[in-house]
């Protein structure tokens, strides 16, 4: 049974991760920052997971789901960006004050401490340790600030389980998002464009998810646009209905009135 404790009851042992980065494969879901949501849904993809009184947004890392190798052949690391998450792994922060070495915390019988072997965990200037406390604090401003988005989905009937497997994990639904009503949309961005950013990630991440795990849609015809009546390349200014006004802003005699009455 995995017991967390702070570092500071570990603070004389050190960290000694493998030479490879096998160890990636322990990991199934990792939370995701509001700094990394545009570069990480290039090559991973996004998923909620309901767990506390909150939803989380975050990366699918299992290989299982996802359509391109994070580790080459010699399990060395071959994605091309690195998640934050994964940066602060086999640490994990639930709640970030003021304390590194108590809000930071990791399995007291971790296989990756070593009393002989690897870094030091705690050394003099702190390095370690305050880095992990600032990206600590990222992932969970970013969970904070995702938290209202994200309910907008579940409300909106936008989130769909992740097919074919009982991970406990939703994506959000093209189909669905596509016959959302002007109205809906509109309420979304209301008050900031978060919602809609989000979702755009969202919804640009699913290419990276093997296509059997990905929403199968409703089988509603998808809302097409209008063709334009008029072709854009063939418009001549001439004929259009405008008038142009070329007066000025100010009118000239204005100014040199002014100039005027500031003379001595």
């Amino acid at each position: 049974m995995t017991r967390l404790v702070p570092i500071r009851e570990i603070a004389h042992l050190r960290l000694a991760l493998p030479s490879d980065d096998r160890w990636v494969r322990e990991v199934d879901w990792i939370p995701v920052s509001p700094t990394e949501i545009h570069l990480a849904c290039r090559y991973y993809p996004m998923a909620v997971r309901f767990e506390g009184p909150k939803p989380s947004l975050g990366l699918i890392v299992d290989q299982r789901y996802i359509m391109h190798p994070l580790l080459n052949s010699a399990g060395a690391w071959w994605g091309a960006y690195r998640p934050i998450a994964l940066r602060c792994f086999p640490f994990a922060a639930p709640h970030i004050g003021d304390d590194p070495l108590e809000d930071i915390v990791i399995d007291a019988d971790s296989k990756y401490l070593s009393e002989t072997i690897g870094i030091p965990i705690v050394d003099d200037a702190g390095r370690l340790v305050n880095e992990l406390h600032r990206l600590f604090r990222l992932l969970q401003r970013g969970q904070e600030s995702f938290a209202g988005a994200l309910d907008q989905y579940l409300i909106g009937n936008l989130l769909v389980p992740l097919g074919n497997t009982d991970q406990p994990l939703y994506v959000l639904d093209s189909a669905r998002f596509l016959h959302l009503e002007h109205a809906a949309l509109g309420a979304m961005a209301r008050h900031g464009f978060l919602s809609v950013d989000l979702a755009v990630a969202c919804l640009f991440s699913l290419q990276n998810l093997r296509p059997d795990y990905r929403p199968k849609g409703d089988g509603r015809p998808r809302r097409s646009m209008p063709a334009p009546s008029i072709v854009p390349d063939m418009l001549a200014m001439d004929d259009l209905p405008l008038v142009l006004d070329d007066s000025e802003l100010i009118s000239l005699w204005d100014i040199d009135a002014l100039r005027a009455e500031g003379q001595p």
